[in-house]
């Protein structure tokens, strides 16, 4: 069987290509909320607060309800996120999910349930990649998130009639259903290669499989590097994806392995540009039946493209790795170790604790090289200590590694609490001061 698979480079908040009731099958994975940069200006998630980017969402899932034919349904793979206090004012979990089934319910969608899959999600909040929260102390612990949902949604009405030899066709075996339609699903995900947050293939081959049949149309709103166009092509299904980001279509093309328009071949694969279209999404949003509002109002201290949490990757930096860096001023000398910069961001130094009784002297070094100086930031696997405060390698305008020198001075001491990318640097510098230490001991 044939089958067409279309790529329309555009805004899924307004998928004017698609007809109404033209398709039998959606399967996405919306962007992340802040911690994903996609590349573009007009794309959701990355520079929202969370009130716009959960209602950015729900004009996508307006238009999958308008696209989507009576009796078909639609499946939305999303995992809740740990909140970050450097953007939304304190540490909590968003469950995004909950947003997502109440506004598909009030534009008309049944919600049919949800399937567990078990993953591995970063943890990267308030600590390292593996122990969260006030370990080893009670309280204040966090349960891991090694889950995302499935849900699963149906638009009410007579589905599209299919004759007995499709039907025969897509049959599923035995085996297969009781896994498919098990609750729990326990599989990896996808490398992060080429595409930022690319979900498993297996993942929308299965819910294609489960609901649509032979030659139906699979529509994926946030198609990405084209891994539902892929499982529709290898399902023999038809398949239209948006995607607002036109540098990811050589890798859908690589992905899909189509060329393009090519007649008498078994899959076509036809490109489309969506036109601007001018549409004030804000006034669309305000036009909704339901409206989130978020109870916590939050200005955020600091530019998400300037800090690298989890596994959020910019698509600039990664074709910049040079890119200048981004200079803050030192408000206040907190402690030895600890700096207040002009976004009221508190950053304790990475990998340095204070030497017994150079508390003192530590702070006046770091007041006379850097208090109401420009200095900029790298960061470590470990994001937040136990505190919130911001951890980081701090360096001056010249280059001078802050965090390096207070222990050549004997201010500080390596912090062996946790391990750290310059551990070998500062155990170097300690062995050396020992060595030194012990040569004019012994006067050779």
């Amino acid at each position: 069987m044939s089958t067409r698979h279309t790529i329309i480079i555009g805004d899924s908040r307004s998928m004017d290509a698609v007809e109404n009731s033209s398709v039998h099958h959606i399967v996405t994975s919306p962007p992340y909320w802040q911690l994903k940069d996609y590349g573009t200006e007009d794309q959701i998630g990355f520079n929202d607060s969370y009130q716009d980017y959960i209602n950015n969402l729900n004009l996508v899932w307006l238009e999958c309800f308008r696209v989507l034919h009576p009796g078909c349904r639609m499946v939305v793979n999303i995992g809740d996120q740990f909140a970050r206090s450097v953007y939304y004012g304190r540490y909590k979990i968003m469950p995004i999910r909950t947003e997502v089934i109440k506004f598909c319910e009030t534009i008309g969608f049944d919600y049919m349930g949800a399937i567990i899959w078990q993953k591995k999600t970063t943890m990267n909040t308030s600590g390292g990649a593996t122990v969260m929260g006030s370990f080893p102390f009670p309280r204040n612990g966090i349960v891991e998130i090694d889950y995302e949902f499935i849900l699963i949604f149906k638009k009410p009405g007579e589905q599209p009639e299919v004759s007995k030899e499709i039907k025969e066709q897509s049959a599923i075996s035995k085996e297969k259903w009781k896994e498919y339609f098990f609750g729990h699903w326990t599989f990896a995900g996808a490398r992060q290669q080429d595409h930022i947050a690319m979900f498993p293939l297996e993942l929308p081959k299965r819910t294609i499989e489960m609901f649509s049949f032979l030659g139906d149309t699979v529509l994926d709103p946030f198609v990405g590097s084209g891994t539902t166009s892929l499982a529709a092509k290898v399902s023999g299904r038809n398949s239209i994806g948006y995607e607002i980001n036109k540098e990811f279509l050589p890798i859908i093309k690589e992905k899909l392995d189509i060329r393009e328009d090519t007649l008498f071949k078994e899959a076509r694969l036809f490109i489309q540009y969506q036109k601007q279209s001018g549409i004030n999404w804000q006034q669309k949003i305000a036009r909704q039946k339901y409206i989130f509002r978020d109870p916590v109002q939050f200005d955020k201290k600091a530019n998400p493209k300037q800090l690298s949490f989890g596994s959020r990757i910019s698509l600039d930096n990664r074709e910049n790795e040079s890119a200048r860096e981004t200079y803050y001023i030192v408000k206040e000398i907190m402690g030895p170790n600890l700096i207040k910069l002009n976004n009221d961001q508190i950053v304790r130094l990475i990998g340095v604790k204070p030497a017994a009784r150079k508390e003192h002297q530590a702070m006046e070094f770091l007041r006379k090289k850097i208090l109401k100086g420009q200095v900029y930031l790298k960061y470590d696997e470990m994001k937040y200590d136990e505190e919130n405060h911001l951890l980081a390698f701090v360096f001056m305008k010249n280059k001078t590694f802050i965090n390096a020198h207070l222990l050549k001075k004997d201010f500080c001491e390596i912090d062996d609490s946790y391990d750290f990318k310059y551990r070998k640097k500062f155990e170097a510098i300690r062995r050396k001061k020992s060595f030194a230490r012990g040569k004019n001991e012994t006067g050779i």
